[in-house]
């Protein structure tokens, strides 16, 4: 166990150490800070402020050298800057690569990774969610392990979730609730295309980036990022027993969701809720932005659930006057009760909504500094991401459904239909708000005013990669919210899928049977003439009369 330091001098050894700072570099930073503050050897506290202030360490880097740490700051390429999670959330990092990217490094603990289960379902989602690449989607760069540590680095996001802006603001006008939701709706098509499900959506795991500037609290700028994809929290809980990790699962994100924002299907059965679960998930979230409440705010959550399933949401014209009546048109089928009656994906969704959206900056990538887009291509050519665990050590629950509770087995590459010819995700493909057309509600509504300024470009998004962390130098010093859900893989389409390793092998001819396959049928031959025999002495044997039998 790590001894607090109580001197100067003990401090700048653990910090030579830690390689936190060369040797060096340590010596010159002691020797500065006696000049300018003639501090003493016991001025611990004062030396760790010190530190801090001239930015030689971050605050959490400071206060772990003085805890006694000196072992844990860099994993592989990346040096660890702060501590994203608290208390149970304790496996979440800001990190810095040295190469300058900033990233949000997801460990996974090592009591959990020692279990086949956890790490074969840790390395399989990681796989899938590094091939995410859309501007409303939190980005995942790559995957992998170092020294037995497996983690995950991700876009690292500053901003502040719906949820926040909700509380703070109460609604949101609808020109800008419409705009945030028809981002949302983009992201969850791209999910959609790679045949996920959310499952979880909600104004807390919708955030935008940047958070708006003093004395202007709009989010005409920012840019809607889906958070909580894949990657359960509790997988990252280290107070969670992995025996409880499936079970944590179901109960929090697979099953229940949030009942302000859930799907009667889902409630119901979470098996049989696709992605028009995830739309009707998304219009409780607009009527919420709109009307400053969720479409039915019970406390009960049985009865929530009940009205979900039965009861139509107040008109939005009765809670909010100023909102165009086309509008509610849209709603309507976004919370229609049976699936059927919704749209059928989120790009549909997104085109419904289209006339009623203002203008404003256009979705904004994941911004990658271009040495580490270059290092993550070149690193991505020597299958880099820590060896995936075989499917066969983690048993896959069947799923009959489009919701899938299934997670993809093996490598986790998942073949993904082709989107439609000339369509895609409304909010990444162009600035909202040109050459706008009706809907089914028939007139244009006026597209809502903004304030000036802010015409962002969309920044043109990088692929996806896995890659093997290689041992670097410690990196340069440069702040993001969580990124975490529930990641479903929607089951096969009618047409069956193969992985280009997974080959059938051809059909034989009867005539074409080998030594195995005579030996089977031997087996089998011998068993159905045992049970033969055995059925016409018991037949017999009834037959006979109980006399008959005592004289045997």
């Amino acid at each position: 166990m790590a001894t607090p330091i109580t001197s100067v001098r003990d401090f700048c050894m653990l910090l030579a150490k830690s390689k936190l700072l060369p040797a060096d570099e340590v010596e010159g930073v002691h020797r500065r800070w006696r000049e300018e503050t003639n501090g003493n050897d016991e001025q611990v506290d004062q030396f760790r402020k010190f530190l801090i202030s001239r930015k030689f360490l971050t605050d959490w880097q400071a206060y772990m050298v003085q805890r006694g740490r000196s072992d844990g700051f860099f994993i592989g390429a990346y040096k660890i800057l702060d501590r994203i999670g608290k208390g149970q959330m304790g496996g979440v990092y800001k990190a810095v690569h040295t190469l300058g990217q900033l990233v949000a490094l997801k460990i996974l603990p090592s009591s959990k990774a020692k279990d086949q289960h956890v790490l074969g379902r840790f390395q399989r989602e990681a796989r899938l969610l590094t091939q995410l690449d859309h501007p409303n989607v939190v980005r995942s760069y790559q995957f992998g392990e170092t020294a037995g540590i497996h983690f995950i680095s991700m876009e690292f996001l500053e901003g502040e979730t719906l949820d926040e802006i909700l509380v703070r603001r109460k609604r949101l006008p609808w020109g800008e609730a419409v705009r945030v939701m028809h981002q949302a709706l983009g992201g969850l098509q791209h999910l959609h295309e790679k045949r996920m499900v959310h499952r979880d959506l909600k104004p807390a795991n919708l955030m935008l980036i940047p958070a708006p500037p003093p004395g202007k609290d709009t989010t005409w700028d920012a840019t809607v990022k889906i958070l909580d994809i894949g990657l359960g929290r509790e997988l990252f809980d280290e107070n969670v027993p992995e025996g409880q990790i499936e079970t944590q699962l179901t109960i929090e994100g697979s099953v229940l969701g949030t009942p302000d924002y859930l799907a009667p299907e889902q409630a119901k059965d979470a098996r049989s809720a696709d992605i028009r679960a995830d739309i009707y998930s998304i219009g409780c979230v607009l009527y919420h932005c709109l009307t400053g409440r969720p479409p039915f705010p019970e406390t009960n959550i049985m009865t929530q659930m009940l009205m979900h399933a039965t009861e139509k949401p107040v008109a939005l014209s009765t809670l909010v006057s100023d909102v165009p009546a086309g509008l509610q048109a849209v709603m309507d089928k976004m919370l229609a009760k049976l699936p059927a009656d919704r749209y059928a994906t989120p790009e549909d969704a997104a085109i419904a909504l289209k006339p009623f959206v203002g203008t404003g900056a256009a979705p904004a990538a994941a911004s990658v500094v271009p040495a580490y887009k270059a290092w993550l291509d070149s690193e991505s050519q020597f299958d880099g991401a820590a060896k995936v665990v075989p499917a066969a050590a983690v048993p896959i629950k069947p799923t009959a459904a489009p919701s899938g509770a299934t997670r993809a087995a093996g490598s986790g590459a998942v073949p993904s239909p082709a989107p439609k010819p000339g369509t895609g995700p409304a909010p990444a493909a162009a600035k909202s708000g040109a050459g706008l057309t009706s809907g089914k509600s028939g007139a244009v509504p006026q597209a809502p005013q903004r304030p000036a300024g802010g015409s962002g470009a969309v920044a043109k998004p990088t692929g996806p990669r896995t890659a093997k962390i290689a041992k670097a130098a410690p990196p340069p010093r440069p702040v993001v919210e969580e990124v975490e859900v529930e990641l479903v893989v929607e089951p096969m389409p009618a047409q069956m899928y193969f992985a280009p390793e997974q080959v059938l092998p051809p059909e034989r001819a009867l005539s074409e049977l080998d030594r195995r396959d005579w030996m089977m049928l031997a087996i089998g031959a011998s068993g159905v003439l045992l049970a033969v025999g055995l059925g016409y002495g018991l037949a017999r044997l009834a037959r006979k009369k109980p006399e008959e039998v005592v004289e045997e």
